[in-house]
């Protein structure tokens, strides 16, 4: 039976042309639209790359203290972790398998061959490397000794490595950075999801200043990975928990105390609110806003297909009296038009990957963003399947249901 419905559907594409046309570029642009979005998002939110973790990783890197004025009103400071508050109130954290303290990315000029370079470096520890996924070109990653004795070891991305060293082997090499001398012991790629940067990673214990580990404020943030996905939402809570228990320095100025632990899509979803003091992000609103939207942008173009559908349809009223009067059901013309309806939408299915394929393949030509690698990979493939059922089902069944009611002998005389 499916055999026959699918042998009709393509009869009735190759006579109705026009119509086969414009319900397939209909159905392609909105799948090509949606299946660019998804393919972004997926690139941004799911475990991809160096972020291979990203599904249980949780950032911190706020440390918010306000205390009630007499007035009435409320006196709030935000600033950066410092590596005391991380390595006190973070690192013991029952929940989180490893944490790592992470500078912000400095600014800093690199002497080399008697020329200035300038780039950015960042601060940390042997942990960072665990939570991170960076693949080594060459050499080896600092370890928990080397941090711990302050070596004045350095790795770098191959960006940094070919602009400073060229197609010479960099391990082993020195450099020269804020007046002291680096050795490089690694270079690693730049990293699908690192963001692209050229960058450089030293022992946070090589910081030009050793006041660093006194404080609980400064340039900072932690990095804390769940043991599972699952566990994230408990870590986020206990992050949270422990915010409120840090003591200040000056408890009478400032009584209470906050930390704000963010997924990536937290820290997404907080974008589009203006109080960032809040423990809930709103990431399960703007989701749903999401979903909702590209609902909507699908639902218009299926209302027109529903009119075009019901039009092709309607010339065939008289096929439908006869098959009505040979004893045909409306559960077998519902399913015969029901079927053509998405066949066509799985046609424009892979005419919507090829057209997106190619549109995501320029995006990642033009170099948009330094880190944009985007493609249709089984998510995205998964996805723009699942969106073309829905997309047929929804343009299709009316008509076809309406047709599937019509009276024989109304039909045979062409009236729909």
């Amino acid at each position: 039976m499916l055999k026959n419905y699918l042998m009709m559907a393509l009869s009735v594409y190759r006579k109705r042309k026009v119509f086969t046309f414009i319900n397939l570029m209909c159905i392609v642009l909105t799948l090509v639209v949606l299946l660019v979005v998804t393919a972004i998002m997926e690139h941004s939110f799911a475990p991809s790359g160096v972020d291979v973790n990203r599904d249980r990783i949780v950032q911190v890197d706020r440390f918010i203290k306000s205390s009630e004025m007499k007035s009435g009103s409320s006196m709030v400071m935000m600033s950066g972790l410092g590596y005391k508050l991380i390595d006190q109130y973070l690192k013991p954290i029952k929940s989180a398998e490893k944490v790592s303290a992470v500078t912000r990315s400095f600014p800093v000029a690199v002497y080399q061959d008697e020329r200035v370079e300038k780039l950015t470096m960042v601060f940390t520890d042997a942990v960072f490397w665990e939570i991170y996924r960076y693949q080594l070109k060459e050499g080896n990653f600092f370890s928990r000794g080397d941090v711990d004795q302050g070596r004045f070891h350095i790795i770098l991305n191959t960006m940094i490595a070919q602009r400073l060293f060229g197609d010479q082997a960099a391990v082993g090499k020195k450099l020269n950075v804020r007046g002291h001398q680096y050795e490089v012991t690694a270079v690693v790629d730049d990293g699908r999801g690192s963001g692209g940067e050229a960058k450089m990673w030293a022992p946070l214990t090589t910081m030009p200043s050793g006041i660093y580990s006194e404080s609980l404020i400064g340039d900072f943030y932690a990095v804390l990975m769940a043991k599972t996905t699952a566990d994230v939402s408990v870590l986020k809570k206990e992050i949270s928990e422990i915010g409120k228990t840090i003591k200040d320095t000056d408890p009478a100025k400032w009584p209470t105390t906050m930390l704000i632990a963010n997924t990536q899509f937290d820290s997404f979803a907080r974008g589009f609110s203006n109080n960032i003091r809040q423990e809930d992000s709103g990431a399960e609103r703007v989701f749903g806003s999401i979903l909702v939207m590209m609902f909507m942008f699908m639902l218009l173009p299926a209302l027109n297909l529903v009119n075009l559908n019901l039009g092709r349809m309607m010339e065939r009223s008289a096929e439908i009296g006869v098959r009505k009067a040979f004893g045909a059901s409306r559960l077998e013309l519902l399913s015969q038009f029901l079927v053509e309806n998405i066949v066509l939408s799985l046609i424009g299915c892979l005419i919507s990957f090829a057209f997106t394929q190619g549109f995501l393949v320029w995006l990642n030509h033009i170099g948009l963003m330094p880190d944009l690698k985007l493609g249709i990979n089984f998510p995205v493939f998964g996805y723009g399947v699942l969106v073309t059922i829905v997309f047929g089902i929804v343009s299709g069944v009316i008509p076809a249901w309406r047709m599937a009611r019509l009276d024989p002998v109304f039909a045979l005389k062409g009236n729909a």
